[in-house]
């Protein structure tokens, strides 16, 4: 399917067995949780991986900043020619001008993140695009993934916030104002828990990967439960986690009702670190979510074969677009796209 228009020492993945081009793109994915940065060939090889823990408000903004100079001057070190670059993050993001309305989990209100990043030295020249995470992450799974030749899908993302991208004809919806696809802050729960945007019963307050540590650590009183793969580790002794984890699949099914209801996706592709869980997720989800349709049947729900990483391609694929190389991305094959998750990553302290 085409593309939708829409210090340390360096631990390094090098292309390995066959030729590929000095020239370079690089994908940068703004997580709640950790920003990555991939330096990938025109051919889908993986260079180089780098990460940090993403911080808040001002301290995100400077991760994402230096963690970009970083790996320009990696691409630099390597004499591979940068050709273009692909930011992505959560929120409302405005992708004509680079602009990030609003991301809660950020800290992000009107934040000019394309500007910011172009004033890093030895980029001026290079293409730089800022896109939505999920609606990227979305055509990355079009593009590599599960979806791959489907013309009408959805992608629920599911990791330290909750959000979609819907195709529809093979056409990704962007919305009037850029924001289509934020599930997690419609209401899933009338008068439930506030979320971190500030309303009320958002699916993101329950079934995100925040949202279920937030409510664990509420209603167990433990603080020491620090990941989504701790909690269902103790989903069959702990009750307090299992009815965590139980609102969290009703609060899904009740959105994703709606969300089929509305565009008739012909399969719903779960990415995000929530949706590693597997049939832990699936299953119940798919139950619940029959209940919920009732007379419709329930699309596939299908956990991403590109496994954690399709912001990251993604972004990559945001890069390639920049660079005007679109078109060399649609030979990548998945396996390959995939492998990038098991590649070295640096991972550093500000």
């Amino acid at each position: 399917m085409p593309l939708p228009a829409a210090g340390g020492r360096l631990v390094a993945g090098p292309c390995r067995g066959r030729e590929v081009s000095a020239e370079s793109v690089v994908g940068v994915d703004i997580g709640g949780t950790s920003v990555t940065a991939d330096l990938v060939t025109r051919e889908g090889e993986l260079i180089a991986t780098l990460s940090r823990r993403t911080g808040h408000g001002e301290v995100a903004v400077e991760t994402v900043r230096s963690l970009l100079a970083e790996t320009v001057e990696t691409a630099a070190s390597l004499e591979s020619e940068l050709r273009g670059i692909g930011v992505i993050s959560p929120g409302h993001v405005e992708e004509e001008t680079g602009l990030v309305r609003f991301a809660s989990n950020l800290g992000w209100n009107d934040m000019p993140l394309a500007d910011t990043l172009r004033r890093i030295p030895g980029i001026a020249e290079v293409p730089l695009a800022v896109g939505h995470d999920v609606r990227w992450a979305g055509i990355a799974e079009g593009a590599f993934g599960a979806a791959r030749g489907v013309r009408d899908y959805a992608v629920l993302s599911i990791g330290t916030g909750i959000a979609a991208c819907l195709v529809v004809d093979g056409a990704v919806l962007a919305g009037a104002t850029g924001s289509a696809g934020e599930v997690g802050h419609a209401t899933a729960v009338p008068g439930g828990d506030e979320c971190a945007c500030g309303r009320i019963g958002c699916l993101d307050a329950y079934a995100s990967g925040a949202g279920l540590l937030r409510r664990y650590a509420r209603r167990s009183g433990r603080t020491d439960v620090e990941s989504v793969a701790e909690l269902l580790a103790v989903l069959g002794e702990d009750r307090h986690a299992r009815a965590v984890w139980d609102e969290a699949i009703d609060a899904l099914a009740a959105g994703l009702c709606t969300m089929i209801m509305t565009t008739d996706p012909a399969m719903v592709s779960l990415v995000g670190g929530v949706s590693q869980a597997g049939e832990t997720l699936t299953s119940p989800l798919t139950g619940r979510l029959a209940a919920e349709l009732g007379w419709k049947s329930v699309p596939p729900l299908v956990v991403s074969p590109l496994q954690a990483i399709p912001g990251r391609a993604g972004a990559v694929l945001l890069g390639m677009r920049s660079a005007g190389r679109s078109r060399e991305a649609t030979a990548w094959s998945t396996e390959s796209v995939a492998g990038w998750a098991h590649a070295p990553v640096l991972e550093r302290t500000p």
